[in-house]
């Protein structure tokens, strides 16, 4: 038998390519052993091509290719005739069976036109849907009828054969194209192997309320049975035929399993009932039964209740409202009401009995807080159909109590963490935290989602200029009141960049003084100035001159006795990070212990003036004359000849400590100076 299948393949392949024919040209051709005869089918891939053949005909041609086992050499093609639909006329008589009128109003009906010379566009879309309609509808009929095929010229019964002869049939539309291109199918029978009638496997049913369902894979039938014939058994034993319940379920996409899907409807009552069914061929012919199912009859309910309204009345009760969908009354036992903590369960009954059926409402306790309801409806079976979930919140006005023991990390990344104790509140819904940049600053949210956990993690960019953050948390309940917001925590951002140096200068002025000036560092979290001086002597000893606060330029004056060194600022930020500013070289200051010239300075109350007086003798050019009191330093006030040797101070003020500094040269050149003091009282 494999010899002959090559052999006949290789027939096959010689004649589709000696005429340049292509897949989708050929027909489709299928053949049925039937006792003693063979019966043939056929149809066209498309409708352009079923209009030509029912006008041109088709040749059908039988070739013997094997007899008693063996291959036969000398082989004869016959033309066993050439076939069309038959006239009209000659379906009059079955007009009253609808697969016969339906198959001869696809063929004879009014306006069928192959071709069109119409330039409307939309009247030959119209025209090929038409044609396309006639073509799947008239073979639609063929399939369901031999007979029907036949008729339509899409059939023919073959007497004429050996029982012990293989046959190859050849169908050819009358009809050639341009380049002699003929369409054409193939069909072998061999009558030693006869026909292939699997039995009908992969059954499924479902059952909803008094419908029940049968679906038949369709992909290992396709192309040997055209339908399939349902029947029913109450007992298991006698089965009738359920007609007129079949259609067909196409698939959305290619991997969505395909079926042929029956329907019957049965006694709304609880139940067995037998199902079989058997393949039909288009040949008018049935394989064999499928194994039985056993189906039980359940009335169940079709569809859920859903909850209208839940409505609080006196008492703590609570009445819970519901509608249905139209149950069937028979099928319908009562209600249930069920209710949660949670969205998603666990539901409990929510009382003791069911509600009756008649009834779409029940009163409950009200709880606690809030709870999530849900409805089922009973069927007799006591099987729940349940509605969706749905929130009761009781009346709340009183807020949670304000979070506590907030606590957080600022790390290095920029990644914030932080915790709190989580609320003792029933209805207690979540948290949201807010933060500012400036303590006195009005608090922003940092997102508008609720935290239901008492972590939170956020993260800033580190580049930000703020070095410092706030944070409070508020809780809500389910009613979304809202606490008074904890205690704020602040948190410091991470720093890997030292603050910017300082700059420092040093110069001494006309009174002998020593200042150093100080350009603070610009970091905006610099907490704190330091000025060292390094003494010359020992390098591993640091003087700290001045610590403080420096947010603008600072003169600094240094007090006598500072040895020789260099004198340095170092800016520290709230990290601890530091700023060092540049290294200034300091000669040092001593103290004028010797007194280079005698001074006094007298008050003179009644004259409204403090009268200086000075020794003269070792001095040579002028002398200047500073003071300051209790709230000013010191100012140049006068400079005089130093010979004169007086110099009377009028612009004072009654109740004043006045201070006087007295800067003179000697006669070589030395500045020298005295300091006085006088209360003006």
């Amino acid at each position: 038998m494999k010899k002959l299948i090559i052999f006949i393949s290789i027939i096959i392949s010689i004649s589709a390519i000696g005429q340049n024919s292509k897949p989708n040209d050929r027909l489709q051709v299928a053949g049925f052993i039937d006792g003693n005869i063979v019966k043939l089918r056929w149809a066209p891939n498309n409708s352009i091509s079923w209009q030509r053949a029912n006008k041109m005909g088709y040749s059908v041609y039988r070739t013997a290719v094997l007899r008693d086992g063996k291959i036969i050499n000398n082989r004869d093609s016959i033309l066993l005739g050439t076939f069309k639909p038959l006239p009209l006329d000659r379906w009059e008589s079955f007009a009253d069976s609808s697969h016969f009128a339906v198959a001869a109003e696809a063929i004879y009906g009014k306006n069928f036109e192959v071709t069109t010379k119409s330039n409307s566009f939309i009247e030959m879309i119209n025209k090929s849907r038409e044609q396309e309609s006639r073509y799947s509808m008239g073979l639609l009929c063929a399939d369901q009828s031999f007979t029907v095929a036949c008729m339509m010229g899409l059939g023919l019964i073959d007497s004429t054969v050996r029982n012990n002869e293989a046959y190859l049939y050849k169908v050819v539309i009358n009809y050639a194209d341009s380049l002699g291109n003929q369409e054409k199918g193939f069909a072998l029978v061999d009558f030693k192997y006869g026909n292939f009638l699997p039995r009908p496997f992969g059954l499924n049913y479902q059952v909803v309320e008094n419908n029940v369902t049968i679906m038949v894979p369709y992909e290992p039938f396709k192309g040997i049975y055209g339908s399939f014939e349902l029947q029913r058994s109450d007992d298991g034993k006698t089965y009738q035929t359920i007609k007129d319940k079949s259609f067909y379920s196409l698939s959305t996409t290619p991997d969505d399993p395909k079926y042929n899907v029956y329907s019957d409807t049965v006694v709304s009552q609880a139940s067995t009932v037998y199902y079989r069914l058997r393949g039909r061929t288009p040949f008018d012919t049935y394989g064999s039964y499928s194994d039985t199912l056993s189906v039980k009859i359940m009335p169940s309910l079709r569809g859920e209740p859903w909850i209208t309204d839940i409505k609080e009345i006196c008492n703590g009760k609570l009445i819970v409202s519901w509608n249905v969908p139209n149950y069937k009354k028979e099928n319908l036992k009562g209600y249930m009401v069920y209710s949660s903590s949670k969205y998603d369960g666990p539901y409990i009954d929510y009382l003791k009995t069911p509600v009756n059926a008649d009834v779409t409402s029940a009163t409950v306790d009200a709880p606690e807080g809030f709870a999530y309801f849900r409805v089922g409806a009973l069927d007799q079976f006591n099987r729940p159909y349940i509605s969706m979930p749905r929130l009761y919140q009781a009346v709340d006005s009183i807020p949670p109590s304000a979070p506590v023991g907030l606590l957080g990390v600022f790390d290095t990344t920029g990644v914030v963490s932080l915790k709190w104790r989580y609320g003792k509140e029933r209805d207690l819904l979540g948290y949201q935290m807010l933060y500012s940049a400036n303590a006195n600053s009005e608090y922003s949210l940092i997102a508008k989602d609720f935290i239901y956990d008492s972590t939170y993690k956020t993260s800033f960019p580190t580049e930000m200029l703020s070095s410092e953050l706030y944070f409070k948390v508020v809780a809500l309940d389910t009613r979304y009141n809202t606490s008074k917001a904890s205690e704020p925590i602040k948190l410091v951002k991470p720093d890997k960049i030292p603050p910017s140096a300082p700059v420092i200068f040093v110069d001494t002025d006309s009174t002998g003084l020593t200042k150093i000036s100080i350009a603070p560092s610009s970091s905006t979290d610099v907490t704190m100035h330091y000025l060292y001086l390094q003494p010359e002597t020992n390098k591993s000893e640091n003087t700290e001159i001045f610590k403080g606060r420096i947010m603008s330029d600072t003169t600094i004056t240094l007090s006598p006795n500072y040895r020789k060194g260099e004198l340095y600022c170092v800016a520290t930020d709230i990290t601890g990070r530091k700023g060092y500013s540049n290294r200034v070289s300091f000669k040092g200051t001593q103290s004028n212990n010797e007194v280079p010239f005698n001074a006094i300075a007298k008050p003179l109350i009644d004259d409204g003036l403090v009268e200086l007086l000075w020794d003269k003798t070792n001095l040579t050019g002028n002398i200047m004359i500073y003071r300051k009191d209790n709230t000013h330093s010191y100012n140049l006030i006068a400079t005089v000849v130093s010979q004169f040797a007086i110099f009377k101070d009028r612009n004072v003020t009654v109740n004043t400590n006045y201070t006087y500094k007295l800067v003179a040269f000697d006669r070589n050149g030395k500045m020298i100076w005295r300091v006085v003091v006088v209360k003006y009282l």
